[in-house]
């Protein structure tokens, strides 16, 4: 059996918040993350605000107070999921004024199919994050979670999958019972294929959209920061990305299509313009529509 090694980050982390602050388009949804993530890592938020507004208690806020440490972001590929996951450790660090260790598993998390090994890594994930993070405060990231979550309901599940399934539960509420100050974030692009009992646990679910219009107009604002360009040249940019059958993902705009513009720029030994990536946008071709993702 391989040896498990979860990637560590330290936050806050300069490269960290410059990547947050380059998420356009997912404002909503880095708001969220990071309110919910500082009330579920930090109990004295919640304490502070009933005795401050409810002294003679709440019910609510007991229930809020003791919920799942799991949160959900769900949807398409090539929208921010992964990203904004990896980076939300240091504006979460800033606004608690705390040091935040984010940890992510690695790619082969169910390992080289060994009976009960699925199960093993499960568990050494979650006593290495725990153990890492000491008394301090931290963040466990499962990115590609229905590898583990898939419904045990479903007839291709196999008997190790719905073992790991188990064990992945249970550690999420033994971590929920324990009050640690560690919270899973759990990435999938196919959530209908996740077990209803590990959705019913999400505290917080985020759901990521390929950019509409007006998403799309604040990636073509970034990508043109520096060069010339004019307000009806953006709203062109942005109607000739709308007229596609499938919509560009936010990976499309960022990677590839400014890409190709930027290798022309330097094939030719021009300076990057509008022109160029207006010609890389009729050019390049969206990413396919992940099949079975959910909406």
């Amino acid at each position: 059996m391989t040896e498990l090694q979860l990637l560590e980050t330290k936050h806050p982390d300069k490269a960290a918040r410059a990547h947050f602050d380059e998420l356009v388009g997912i404002d909503s949804q880095k708001e969220q993350l990071v309110e919910e993530l500082h009330a579920l890592l930090d109990p004295g938020l919640v304490t502070a605000w009933v005795k401050k507004h409810h002294p003679g208690g709440l019910a609510l806020a007991d229930k809020m107070a003791h919920r799942s440490p799991l949160v959900l972001l769900e949807g398409d590929v090539g929208c921010g999921k992964t990203a904004l996951a990896c980076a939300v450790g240091t504006p979460l660090a800033e606004r608690m004024r705390e040091r935040v260790t984010v940890l992510e598993t690695p790619s082969n998390i169910r390992g080289t199919g060994l009976v009960g090994e699925v199960s093993a890594r499960i568990s050494a994930a979650f006593t290495q994050a725990k153990s890492r993070i000491g008394t301090g405060h931290g963040l466990l990231i499962i990115d590609e979670g229905d590898d583990l979550g898939t419904q045990r309901a479903q007839m291709q599940a196999h008997h190790e999958d719905r073992a790991g399934l188990n064990v992945l539960i249970k550690q999420i509420d033994l971590r929920q019972r324990a009050q640690t100050r560690l919270a899973v974030v759990l990435i999938t692009s196919r959530a209908d294929d996740l077990d209803a009992a590990l959705m019913r646990r999400a505290s917080l679910r985020l759901r990521f959209e390929r950019p509409d219009k007006h998403a799309r107009r604040q990636v073509f604002e970034r990508l043109l920061e520096g060069i010339s360009s004019t307000k009806r040249q953006v709203d062109e940019l942005v109607e000739l990305s709308d007229k596609r059958e499938t919509p560009f993902s936010y990976s499309d705009l960022v990677v590839r299509v400014a890409g190709a513009a930027f290798r022309r720029a330097l094939r030719e030994n021009r300076p990057m313009s509008v022109e160029f990536l207006m010609d890389a946008v009729r050019h390049t071709a969206p990413s396919p529509l992940l099949a079975g993702a959910s909406g």
